[in-house]
């Protein structure tokens, strides 16, 4: 049962990150808006209410792991991480700055809490599948646990866009091989590539039936209402003996109206330009 409270304090923390998107952007002169706005409730609902983490310990072998596959879309994950506790908050106005640990793609080699480094779209799900399996390797030989039973689950966020690579698809036929059930595949489906519909790219429809052909757990999902992210969670990790894929129907640069009617997916920001958007922001 999801409480009224819970999404009531989960609809305030993605206030508060769209609001620290906005403040990285501006630190950096500009940034991924559209891909970053989009998933604000997906990372909202992970890092805040589902996962199982420990910002006092990042490095705590038995957290579940959240590989962003659209790493470009960083800022979201940043203002997570900092309102976690993992870094302080002072660190996000200096998002893209030379030397910062905020570098404009995640790179787990310069920032606590990540757990993935990324730039080249459609690897993040074989990564993840990798930790996956190494879990599962590792719990088949761990005898204070089930055999084969893996302490922790791997998450995977991708764009649809990204979904378009062929390395998704490999990917997604070998963790339907091995029965890969510890992951979770998040699709940020904002239905817009760069500055092309997702359909122009390339045709991705039946969506939903592709993942289940491939032997996947499969739901379609609003991916900005709590209760059904979570619902969709909870559902997935009662599902044993296949990987899941939540797909999420989103909005690129949601909770901004021009970003959202624009389908932004990187501008500039101002001094200016942030004092106008920021009064626009639910």
């Amino acid at each position: 049962m999801i409480s009224e409270k819970t999404i009531k304090d989960l609809e305030a923390k993605a206030l508060q990150t769209r609001k620290d998107i906005m403040v990285q952007l501006l630190g950096a002169g500009g940034g991924h808006s559209g891909p970053s706005l989009s998933m604000v409730e997906l990372c909202v609902a992970l890092y805040f209410n589902h996962a199982k983490l420990d910002p006092k310990n990042p490095e705590w072998e038995d957290r579940d792991r959240i590989v962003l596959g659209k790493a470009h879309a960083c800022e979201t994950v940043y203002s997570c991480l900092a309102r976690l506790g993992y870094f302080s908050t002072d660190l996000l106005p200096t998002y893209k700055h030379f030397g910062s640990m905020l570098q404009g793609h995640a790179d787990a080699w310069s920032t606590v809490g990540l757990d993935y480094s990324g730039g080249s779209l459609g690897q993040g799900l074989s990564f993840a599948l990798g930790l996956a399996l190494a879990a599962r390797a590792k719990a088949k030989y761990d005898n204070a646990r089930q055999e084969g039973t893996p302490n922790h689950r791997v998450y995977c966020i991708s764009g649809d866009g990204e979904c378009h690579e062929g390395e998704i698809w490999e990917a997604a036929m070998a963790a339907a091989h091995y029965k890969c059930s510890n992951l979770i595949h998040i699709v940020d489906n904002n239905q817009f590539s760069v500055g092309i519909t997702i359909d122009k790219g390339m045709q991705l429809e039946p969506f939903v039936e592709k993942w289940r052909s491939f032997g996947w757990w499969a739901i379609e999902i609003d991916g900005h209402n709590f209760r059904q992210i979570l619902g969709a969670l909870q559902l997935a990790d009662n599902i044993s003996g296949k990987p899941k894929c939540i797909i999420a129907r989103t909005v690129k640069g949601k909770g901004i109206p021009v970003y959202e009617k624009s389908h932004a997916h990187m501008i500039p920001m101002t001094e200016k330009d942030y004092e106008r958007l920021i009064k626009t922001i639910y």
